[in-house]
């Protein structure tokens, strides 16, 4: 298998068809053999019915139906786990974005592993925008990445970055600085944004919190995954030197000034800071104890499948 294009989706019942029929003259054109792999994220509408006529119809298709809805990062991850192409496609199934950008960006990939889009003119709401750049403001100083655009899905892979990745939560926003993180190098290529025509928006303020938080553990797992106890040691060693100043300031304060510390809460705050000390060291060693386990053991999948057509 040469290619393999990934689309998770979640009730777009009037999109799949349409869809279909765009990617399949494109990748038609491209005169390489391929497979397209529709992820049904736990729909409530009619969308995997769709799947399935379609994969009746065309056996270089494959649907993935999930138990419920996990999340376009667990969904991600299930196409990514049941791909076989040498290179992966990834995109949305709501005709945002738009197939025949995928030629374009497979011609990138010289010297690179993977290619990301980026939607310079958008075509969303102004809600939506706003909310996407605040979203990238916050992230860039935790990141460190120079990317235009997080949350374009359409992005184009070699085969070794996707088995390399580990989706979940929100994470699929993040996949350029796992990767980066992980020695992959990449390019971005603007893309062509086209509106919305059919079904609605999965994008709200809970997804964007959800992913604040997710870029918190990214940007984590990037600094400290491989030496958790240098953060939770160096807080530690800090919180208990903070104690030790408190403690002797009291202690100078009780005997050489003959000062009553029975009215004032500096005693125990230097207590309560030696032993927050002691329990950043402790959260250290047994952050570092998971880690080496997390290494050593395979993770379970994000996701569970109910039924596979191939």
């Amino acid at each position: 298998m040469e290619i393999s294009v990934v689309i998770p989706i979640l009730n777009e019942e009037k999109n799949i068809r349409l869809l279909y029929d765009e990617l399949k003259g494109v990748l038609d054109s491209l005169k390489k053999k391929y497979e397209i792999i529709f992820v049904d994220d736990g729909s409530a509408d009619g969308s995997y019915d769709e799947m399935k006529r379609i994969h009746e119809s065309d056996k270089n298709v494959k649907a993935i139906k999930l138990r419920k809805n996990f999340g376009q990062s667990a969904a991600l991850q299930a196409g990514f786990d049941y791909c076989s192409g040498e290179i992966v496609v990834s995109m949305d199934s709501d005709l945002q974005n738009d197939p025949h950008d995928i030629p374009k960006m497979m011609l990138e990939m010289n010297g690179v592993d993977y290619v990301c889009g980026w939607r310079k003119k958008r075509r969303d709401s102004f809600s939506k925008k706003i909310m996407s750049r605040i979203a990238s403001m916050i992230r860039r100083p935790f990141i460190g990445t120079k990317l235009h655009d997080f949350g374009c899905t359409l992005k184009v892979y070699k085969k070794e970055c996707v088995k390399d990745l580990e989706l979940y939560g929100e994470m699929h926003r993040y996949i350029p600085p796992l990767l980066d993180w992980k020695g992959y190098r990449s390019i971005e290529v603007e893309v062509n944004h086209r509106n919305r025509k059919n079904g609605k928006t999965k994008y709200n303020w809970k997804r964007m919190f959800k992913g604040f938080m997710d870029m918190i553990n990214v940007w984590f797992w990037q600094k400290y995954s491989l030496k958790p106890l240098h953060i939770f040691g160096g807080l530690g060693i800090i919180s208990g030197l903070i104690g030790i100043v408190g403690g002797l300031s009291a202690f100078y304060l009780k005997y050489f000034h003959k000062v009553d510390l029975s009215n004032t809460a500096l005693p125990l705050f230097a207590v309560f800071m030696v032993m927050l000390g002691v329990q950043f060291m402790i959260s250290g060693i047994l952050a570092d104890i998971a880690v080496k386990n997390y290494y050593s053991q395979n993770k379970r999948k994000p996701y569970n499948v109910r039924e596979v057509l191939e």
